[in-house]
């Protein structure tokens, strides 16, 4: 018990450290000292020739993107996706405590990617930051009045929207001059500029309490998680910056746990957007396995595009179910590296969180840090656009997630409704509770106003049913105290089939296909409209494995393939399945116990 305690109190010791200088600070202090300016970025960035075309739907954004640009990364905005971003917020007003006026704007007023974004009807805000001396700010009343003028003033002349608010490291102490600050500089602002926006930036932890969220959610327009630096440059253990659930028992802080805690606290749903990454941390480590100790002799920030224009070094990708992360392991000059970084598909299921708990939208550290790769962009058009189609098919679990219990005081609901879905088979694998007081109840349609299958706690499991209609609804509440295991289930819908006329061709028909369970353990079944004549395993460089095996080899049309995936190490791969028509393909996850 004193050893838990003593690795929890570790942990939370080297979270605060790490809190002190978020990603946010790190960068802007590195980039500082180089003494480039923004004018000068411009000239010097080339954007990247695009690698990989984007995939082009013509879909419309119907969630929050905002993405910070740094003026380090002026001259990338070419590659800028406009269509996809809501948001643009510029990388900053550094403001000096003393008398409130701009240490420097960063060339707010001229920048070029600011002008684009306007051209293209994107927002556009300021980002303002202060990382240190907020007790002299804030005791300064001119300061703090001659701050909130110039914003107004600088906003209004460049015909643009909004200000975020990016006060890192603030003492407790300071929380009430803060929330009095963001509450004058919110009435002031929306007073001058009716339809601007105020938003700030939240720490993924407020280890202190000092941001009083519920007194600034009657007028901050939107609160932005800082979704990274779970896992920091200081780290006595590699993991992953964002974590979507826990990677250890001992570390119980990710982005799920940060959504229930802000939630809670009073940010309401419709304002509250997760801040991700698209950089990882690399870290020299004792040995390849995860979790591993941190040596203390090297640690760095990869942003996603180094990591791609280095294949070579970065080859061997890997997959941790727990936390749903990908990271690599390598070998330099004989000493093992860890990388932890984000995959088009370990994004896509923090995106999938956002849809889960129905907040309103994304942020991104930072614009630009993928540039030449689509991935990510065409992620965010397939989840944050009009042509969003939930999965007909996943696993499901609590917040805790595969591996973690999950915490104290949550009190959630979500609706699963996957698109052309008549009903919904739901199996449960496990299910524990604390019993009488932690309670899943759910509901046969698209709301807690359906009609209650059950309310489950203890160990009373669910066990397997299927809906009367194409959506399901979960509601889960917890108490203070005890926690548990929770559960995980399994979600499968039978959609609605509809005939082929027969003036469509027989080797244009539209093949269905169906894999299950998606995790997979060691068992995948394939369920497929077309008889399936071979079936294909790619890593994620698009590498052919050994072919897994078919057990009843050609299959008839309409009928199951079972393989086995026991000899195939757990992460992302691609399932190709070839009929006589066409070849089909699916993503698949191994995540063996």
């Amino acid at each position: 018990m004193k050893k838990l305690l003593l690795l929890l109190l570790t942990a939370k010791l080297q979270f605060l450290t790490s809190n002190a200088q978020s990603i946010h600070h790190e960068e802007y202090l590195q980039h500082k000292q180089t003494g480039i300016s923004a004018e000068e970025y411009q000239h010097i960035n080339q954007p990247a020739q695009i690698i990989e075309p984007r995939a082009g739907n013509n879909c419309t954004l119907n969630k929050i993107v905002f993405g910070w640009h740094p003026y380090w990364q002026n001259g990338f905005e070419s590659n800028y996706q406009w269509d996809l971003l809501s948001h643009l917020c510029y990388f900053s007003y550094d403001v000096n405590y003393l008398n409130g006026n701009a240490l420097t704007t960063n060339s707010w007023s001229t920048a070029n990617v600011v002008t684009q974004a306007l051209a293209n009807n994107v927002k556009v805000s300021l980002c303002v930051t202060l990382f240190d001396d907020h007790a002299a700010f804030f005791g300064n009343s001119s300061a703090k009045q001659t701050l909130i003028t110039n914003l107004i003033n600088l906003v209004q002349a460049r015909g643009a929207h909004g200000v975020n608010i990016d006060f890192e490291a603030v003492p407790s102490s300071q929380s009430a001059n803060l929330t009095a600050f963001m509450l004058d500089l919110c009435n002031q602002f929306h007073t001058a500029i009716p339809n601007g926006e105020v938003s700030i930036a939240l720490p993924s932890v407020d280890w202190s309490n000092t941001f009083d969220v519920q007194a600034m959610s009657t007028c901050v327009d939107q609160f932005f998680i800082m979704g990274y630096d779970y896992y920091y440059s200081g780290s006595a253990q590699a993991g992953p910056t964002d974590p979507l659930y826990s990677m250890v028992s001992t570390y119980n802080y990710n982005h799920s746990k940060s959504i229930t805690y802000y939630l809670n606290r009073g940010v309401p749903a419709n304002k509250l957007c997760l801040g991700l990454p698209y950089y990882g941390r690399e870290w020299e480590t004792e040995s390849n396995a995860v979790p591993s100790n941190t040596t203390g002799n090297f640690a760095a920030s990869r942003t996603y595009k180094y990591v791609r224009d280095n294949s070579g070094t970065y080859a061997n990708h890997q997959y941790h179910a727990g936390s749903k992360s990908g990271y690599f392991t390598y070998q330099n000059n004989g000493n093992w590296r860890e990388c932890f970084i984000n995959s088009a598909y370990t994004l896509g299921k923090r995106f999938e969180m956002v849809h889960l708990r129905n907040i309103a939208g994304i942020g991104i550290w930072a614009l630009g840090y993928d540039d030449g790769y689509m991935d990510f962009w065409n992620e965010i058009e397939n989840k944050f656009t009009d042509c969003y189609a939930p999965a007909c098919n996943d696993t499901l679990y609590d917040m805790g997630g595969p591996s973690q219990n999950y915490y104290d005081n949550e009190n959630y609901t979500y609706t699963i409704s996957p698109a052309n879905a008549a009903t919904i088979d739901l199996s449960f694998f496990s299910f524990s509770t604390e019993a009488n007081y932690d309670t899943l109840w759910l509901y046969d349609g698209a709301s807690t106003a359906a009609p209650l299958i059950g309310a489950y706690t203890g160990t009373t499991s669910p066990g397997n049913f299927t809906t009367s209609t194409g959506s399901i609804t979960l509601r889960f509440k917890s108490d203070v105290s005890t926690n548990s295991f929770g559960f995980r289930a399994y979600y499968y819908c039978n959609e609605i089939v509809t005939d082929v006329t027969s003036s469509v061709p027989d080797n244009y028909r539209g093949e269905k296909l169906s894999v299950f369970p998606n995790p997979a353990n060691n068992i995948l079944t394939i369920e497929c409209s077309a008889a399936i004549k071979e079936v294909r395993l790619l890593d994620v460089l698009g590498k052919q494995l050994v072919t897994p095996s078919v057990p009843d080899g050609y299959r008839d049309e309409g009928q199951k393939s079972i393989i086995d995936l026991s000899g195939f190490s757990s992460g992302i791969y691609n399932l190709c399945i070839f009929t006589n028509n066409k070849m089909l393909t699916k993503k698949i996850v191994i995540a063996h116990n």
